[in-house]
């Protein structure tokens, strides 16, 4: 019978020993590492790779102005449709007496139209991209064209614009506009007149 000696039983130990640690590290690394492994709050921005957290990693509606460096942020960084929102104007043009539109501005693939619908009575309508503004709430200012209008100077005669309330019956999700000429007397008549606008 052959007998170990101490120091054989030591180096067999010692092999064991790390047999048992390589093992055991195989089973550490390919195990998945949960939160419940790593202490709160001990994970920094170091230990996170740059550019690879994208919007899913946070939660909806978890982000306001704080978060945000002030003055980082430009119009290139909203949608057309919030630029358009955000502009305050979105819309202007004249009309002459006669109808026509000129001088329109407004967000890119907006275009307007005018329809005389008759004596002094004109309806104003927005179409295209982005969503054209809703009638019903956004407000139209109009002022006379003193260039284009049927008053005369020296006269007492004045020239009167009337915005009437969105979806008329003849200019649904339009907008309205009146025109009249009060005479010396303060009579006053509808008339075609000239007007410049503005829609918000």
């Amino acid at each position: 019978m052959t007998l170990v000696s101490k120091s054989g039983i030591a180096a067999v130990a010692v092999a064991t020993g790390l047999v048992l640690t390589a093992g055991t590290s195989g089973a550490v690394a390919g195990a998945m590492i949960t939160g419940k492994q790593i202490k709160n709050n001990t994970v920094t921005t170091k230990d996170i790779k740059n550019n690879s957290l994208t919007g899913a990693d946070v939660a909806d509606g978890s982000l306001a102005g704080a978060d945000v460096a002030d003055g980082s942020l430009d119009s290139t960084d909203l949608s057309r449709a919030a630029r358009y929102d955000v502009a305050g104007v979105r819309a202007s043009g004249l009309v002459t007496r006669g109808g026509a539109l000129a001088r329109f501005r407004g967000a890119a693939g907006v275009t307007a139209t005018v329809t005389k619908l008759g004596t002094g009575i004109f309806c104003i309508r927005l179409a295209g991209t982005p969503t054209p503004v809703d009638a019903t709430t956004a407000v139209l200012v109009a002022t006379p064209n003193y260039q284009d209008d049927t008053t005369s100077a020296g006269s007492e005669s004045n020239a009167i614009i009337e915005v009437w309330a969105a979806n008329e019956t003849d200019c649904v999700g339009g907008f309205a506009v009146f025109t009249y000429e009060r005479s010396g007397g303060n009579d006053v008549a509808i008339k075609d007149q000239g007007f410049t606008f503005m829609i918000n």
